[in-house]
């Protein structure tokens, strides 16, 4: 039995809120299999995969020799390695955190390709029927980018307010996590960003599960530069079991 013919027992009207999350960590990992299993699919992800490194790169690196640059001639040389050093542990730190965001941005074009394959491989249907469009793509990655860098800062504010601070913290990222997959699908069928939000929240029990799986994965480094691909395959693998409408 395939990943694909095994989610499609998922019942989308079941009223057990643990039987939806759980088959949102199933969507998630279905997604992992049906990657591996088409050669196109491959192909077309590790575009995603190669860009995101050189983004991390250039953002690291560009940002300790930037400080090198200002720092020089100021200090002596061992204070100015130590200070690129401490500048690329941050800039390190920092692209850990705007990773998501950055790649939902620049790389949804490529996003909804993936989710457009999927979807053809998954139905035998071609495209979702909206406008393929580049510049459309990453407008509506802007949206969710936004929304998830004002949450996401809520969310690290409420860090230094223990215990339940850190607890409310992973809720809200776990959450974060489930709406920009989801939103790649929803996108690439033009549906509207208030209407997008309403679909999520009818789902949100299969959409926390989801987010779970992707957050757990994203902390891991390295694999974590599968979760854009993996992500967009398994969410588009879940929107085409929801009604959309």
């Amino acid at each position: 039995m395939t990943p694909t013919e095994t989610i499609h027992s998922y019942k989308a009207n079941s009223a057990n809120p643990l039987y939806h999350f759980f088959w949102g960590i199933r969507f998630f990992f279905a997604g992992l299999r049906m990657l591996f299993r088409n050669s196109g699919l491959v192909a077309l992800s590790l575009v995603p995969i190669v860009l995101t490194v050189v983004l991390l790169l250039l953002l690291t690196v560009g940002s300790a020799w930037l400080v090198g640059q200002f720092v020089s001639g100021w200090f002596v040389d061992d204070l100015k390695i130590l200070a690129q050093l401490v500048t690329l542990a941050l800039a390190m730190l920092l692209s850990y955190f705007l990773y998501l965001p950055l790649a939902r941005v620049l790389l949804a074009p490529i996003a909804e390709a993936i989710s457009r394959k999927t979807h053809l491989l998954y139905t035998g249907q071609a495209g979702f029927g909206a406008d393929v469009n580049w510049l459309r793509a990453m407008k509506e990655g802007l949206k969710i980018a936004f929304l998830h860098l004002v949450v996401g800062g809520l969310a690290l504010a409420l860090n230094f307010i223990p215990p339940i601070g850190p607890i409310i913290g992973i809720i809200i990222a776990i959450s974060l996590c489930g709406l920009d997959f989801l939103d790649v699908p929803l996108s690439a069928r033009g549906i509207s960003f208030r209407n997008k939000l309403g679909v999520v929240w009818q789902n949100k029990s299969v959409a926390f599960g989801f987010g779970a799986a992707s957050y757990l994965m994203l902390l891991i480094p390295g694999v974590n530069l599968l979760s854009l691909p993996v992500g967009v395959i398994g969410a588009t693998l879940l929107t085409d079991q929801l009604k959309t409408d």
